[in-house]
């Protein structure tokens, strides 16, 4: 059964997402409503939502947007990444807006000196991974995971 947000009888119905990372495909959310329970994939919130990303600066930072597998090349790449929690950082990055990143004090929102781009933490504060991005007309542009070399 699918659920379609312009579907009468699915107004009022309230309904919870569970995380990836409880799911067993990390791209899957289980959403469950009063009556059924949903299997619903990351694209179908894609087609469903419009995000505020516009843009993504390689194609490896979008294949964990999106859920997809990384090529053994992208995966060393990321080396000791947490991929899930930074899928769960892009989403959160997809509904956001200026506002509400600086309500949530864990992303470590700031803007990177000398450039026009702004940063949060893909991970934590002790990783060495960044999420960068450029605003342009409330919406987001260059989105990347990049690796910092040195803190201090």
């Amino acid at each position: 059964m699918r659920l379609d947000p312009y579907d009468s009888r699915n107004r009022g119905q309230s309904i919870e997402l569970t995380s990836p990372a409880k799911s067993r495909n990390p791209a899957c959310f289980v959403a469950n409503t009063q009556k059924s329970e949903f299997r619903l994939s990351l694209f179908a919130f894609r087609c469903i939502f419009i995000g505020v990303i516009r843009s993504f600066a390689d194609t490896a930072t979008e294949k964990i947007f999106l859920g997809e597998a990384l090529s053994r090349k992208e995966s060393k790449k990321f080396g000791t990444l947490n991929t899930t929690k930074a899928f769960e950082r892009l989403a959160i990055l997809n509904e956001a807006d200026e506002k509400s990143l600086l309500l949530i004090p864990a992303l470590h929102y700031h803007k990177l000196k000398g450039t026009s781009k702004y940063s949060i933490d893909a991970e934590s504060r002790n990783s060495p991974w960044r999420i960068t991005f450029q605003w342009e007309n409330a919406e987001m542009k260059n989105v990347e995971l990049v690796r910092i070399e040195d803190t201090h």
